[in-house]
């Protein structure tokens, strides 16, 4: 499996979906930083790069998908990472 930078975007208030975004993460035994919309920079760093703070939402090399949505997730992490040149 390829190298990925993963960061899961949380929030108490989708305690449900945020919890099976992290069970379908640790399935996929990929190593991902978790990030709770609580959090003042969190939340600031969410807005900035999606312009919303909706929650579970996951980061996968500078490519975002808000909610869990895991047919969307394994297309993204079916992807080669991207290389910066």
């Amino acid at each position: 499996m390829a190298d990925y930078h993963v960061t899961l975007f949380v929030s108490p208030w989708k305690q449900s979906e945020c919890d099976q975004a992290r069970k379908y993460l640790k399935e996929k035994n990929l190593h991902f930083e978790e990030k709770n919309i609580q959090d003042s920079g969190a939340k600031g760093e969410l807005l900035q790069k999606t312009g919303r703070d909706e929650c579970p939402a996951i980061d996968v090399n500078g490519h975002l998908v808000i909610g869990y949505l895991p047919h969307k997730w394994d297309h993204l992490l079916s992807q080669e990472p991207l290389e910066l040149t």
